[in-house]
């Protein structure tokens, strides 16, 4: 082996003859082969998948699956939470003004309803619910739950601070999510024809526009600006 391949493997490139490095894609982690498997077979099959099935879909051994997940509901909460993960990286650079954070959320939640994979397995977890409940509230808990949670905490903040009126932070993050929605999730379940990408973003910019008219800080009349005045 000459000295080049050698090298190449320490930095992570090929050469040939002399010429410029080329770079190689580095391999797929198993934690990643196996996540992405046990979405694509939650999607198909519903939570009845079984691990073994997943193990074979990501070219690992069971053991391994169980060395990253240690059950079926770890790897299907991680699922869940791979799924929703664009609106936490919402939240979390969520650090400016409140209706700057309540847009980004609201474009992020727009396409995830757009998104035929969550509306998927919405529909199989509707239909598995009695049978496999659990499953059922890990998708609430881990998903649009975790969202309601973190956007509460956002939301509490902003009135701490005066960006927002006091109020309940929990019932506002929740209609605000609720006016995100509209009627998209029964529209999803039931296979009808859904907004348009447009339609969709329009929906959601209108939504944060009632949104902060109902909770932005009452301003002073002119009559009682002018009764504090001297």
């Amino acid at each position: 082996m000459t000295l080049a391949r050698i090298n190449s493997k320490l930095d992570g490139t090929v050469h040939h003859n002399g010429s410029p490095p080329q770079p190689v894609t580095p391999p797929v982690s198993s934690n990643a082969r196996i996540l992405d498997a046990a979405c694509r077979l939650f999607l198909e099959n519903g939570y009845r998948v079984s691990m073994d099935a997943v193990a074979q879909r990501a070219g690992v051994s069971k053991q391994t699956v169980y060395t990253h997940f240690h059950s079926k509901d770890a790897l299907f909460a991680a699922a869940i939470e791979a799924l929703v993960k664009p609106m936490h990286d919402s939240l979390d650079t969520c650090q400016d003004d409140i209706e700057g954070c309540l847009r980004a959320l609201a474009m992020v939640y727009s396409q995830h309803t757009r998104d035929p994979s969550a509306t998927a397995l919405s529909r199989i977890l509707v239909a598995e619910a009695p049978r496999f409940p659990r499953a059922a509230r890990q998708l609430y808990q881990c998903g649009s739950g975790a969202v309601l949670e973190r956007l509460s905490i956002r939301l509490r903040h902003s009135m701490r601070h005066g960006e927002l009126r006091q109020d309940d932070p929990d019932k506002a993050a929740e209609l605000f999510l609720s006016m995100l929605n509209g009627m998209t999730p029964e529209r999803s379940l039931l296979g009808l024809r859904q907004r348009g990408r447009k339609a969709q973003d329009k929906w959601a910019a209108d939504a944060v526009n009632v949104f902060l008219r109902a909770y932005r800080p009452e301003s002073p009349s002119p009559v009682q600006t002018s009764r504090k005045s001297p």
